[in-house]
């Protein structure tokens, strides 16, 4: 893996080493890239070092690879180089014993995740994958990749050549040399800062290896990673302590996700994070009532949006209006849910699991300007047929529980029964709003909205 600046000649001598591979009979070459001008680049490169270098090839042909037009040298050695288009299919049933796959500016690559998953594919065999680019945003699966080899999560070699790299190693020399301009440290100072203000803004990115925000990356992978705990999403250790609960609705395409948060002292634990995919209604409220029997919740928040408007009355119908909460997800109140999460991350008062899937989820969720100037949030659909379900189930959950608990007084009826500690012996469940206000009881309420410890 390499993050590099644009424009250094990485790809020119990823040529030179392909030659030497391939004419060594060590393995084949598959290259990709995200257009076709670079693919033949890239083989106009092969062939003219296998010229220089005096290795045995033939000249550069064309072939169809999944019917996509391919560039192909074949070497003396038996082995060849072939440069394809960034499909995911092209490098399927490819990948023997060392053959080495190649995607450059994977940043940029469109179906990238597909087609990092093909290209890993070459290490089952004894082979290898050599996978570069300039970043894209932090948002981008090429950076996730780094990230995870830096961070230890996979295998892996990481390199970084930043612009300032290769101006150190002769960069500046070898562009004058071929532009035949005379060399000298002015010179090459004052070709560095017209370099560094044409790029502007996004020099950083484009130059520093430095992936951008600007791509609407609403949570941080350093805030994801800093919330993450071991202990996080095991359901045996619930304490009794408060618990909220945050219900994503889907049906057939997206994930069914509910989340049970308790807090024990200032912190929300992720006690636990149920996923469906494609489920009937009736089992996802089933699955509410037992999370609700379990957890004794001070309030279930329930994403109204769409089709979840059925769900949340017919939940209010069996678990009581003073319990389950629907939520419009409307742009604005979009924003305020998603920022509760976002805060209780940035102050370190959410735990949640150590999970990738989550850990993607979370982070697939980014800002843009909309139409009217207006910020707003997105997500992309993931391979799994996610929509950021675990995201926005979470972030129901931090924002009922912003809500704080809601007193109510009463008169007990015996001492509290140890099976459900926020009730007092005596409150049984003979309806949907039993636990709320059974006559005779004198639950009146004292402040608050709806929902609480009693």
């Amino acid at each position: 893996m390499a993050e590099k600046s644009r424009r250094i000649g990485f790809s020119w001598t990823e040529a030179y080493d392909s030659v030497m591979h391939a004419g060594e009979g060590l393995g084949s070459v598959y290259y990709q890239s995200y257009e076709k001008e670079m693919t033949r680049g890239f083989i106009d490169d092969a062939a003219g070092w296998a010229r220089r270098l005096q290795i045995g090839a033939s000249a550069v042909g064309e072939t169809i690879v999944e019917d996509e037009q391919a560039f192909r040298i074949a070497m003396a050695s038996g082995k060849e180089i072939l440069a394809m288009s960034s499909a995911p299919r092209a490098f399927r049933s490819k990948g023997r014993p060392g053959d080495r796959a190649i995607i450059d500016e994977a940043g940029h690559v469109d179906d990238i995740e597909e087609v990092l998953a093909a290209a890993l594919a070459f290490l089952m065999w004894g082979g290898s994958a050599h996978i570069f680019s300039t970043h894209f945003g932090d948002a981008n699966p090429f950076n996730g990749l780094v990230r995870d080899i830096r961070d230890g999560v996979r295998p892996g070699s990481l390199h970084r050549v930043t612009f300032a790299d290769a101006v150190a190693d002769g960069l500046c020399r070898r562009v004058f040399e071929v532009t035949h301009r005379e060399w000298s440290q002015r010179a090459e100072a004052e070709w560095v800062a017209g370099i560094r203000a044409f790029y502007g803004a996004r020099a950083e990115e484009e130059l520093d290896c430095i992936p951008s925000a600007g791509f609407g990356a609403f949570l941080a992978w350093a805030l994801i990673r800093a919330c993450e705990h071991a202990q996080a999403g095991d359901p045996s250790a619930y304490g009794g302590g408060p618990v909220w609960l945050g219900v994503d609705i889907a049906r057939r395409r997206n994930l069914w996700v509910a989340s049970a948060l308790e807090q024990v002292g200032d912190v929300l634990w992720a006690r636990e994070i149920v996923e469906r995919q494609n489920i009937p209604f009736s089992e996802q409220r089933a699955i509410v009532r037992d999370m609700r029997d379990r957890y004794r919740p001070v309030r279930i928040a329930v994403d109204q949006t769409g089709m979840g408007e059925g769900e949340v009355e017919k939940l209010q119908d069996e678990l009581g209006r003073h319990l389950v909460e629907g939520v419009l997800l409307t742009s604005p109140r979009r924003l305020t849910v998603a920022t509760a999460l976002k805060e209780a991350m940035e102050d370190r008062r959410l735990r949640i699991p150590e999970r990738e899937p989550l850990r993607r989820d979370l982070h697939s969720v980014r800002t843009e300007i909309g139409p009217t100037g207006a910020p707003r949030l997105v997500a992309d659909t993931d391979k799994e047929g996610g929509h950021a379900d675990r995201f926005w189930s979470l972030a129901l959950a931090c924002a009922a529980a912003d809500g704080g608990d809601t007193e109510y007084s009463y008169q007990p009826a015996g001492a509290p029964d140890p099976r459900r500690p926020h009730m007092p012996r005596g409150y049984a469940d003979e309806g949907p709003d039993a636990d709320f206000a059974r006559p005779g009881r004198h639950a009146d309420i004292v402040g608050g909205s709806a929902g609480g410890i009693f």
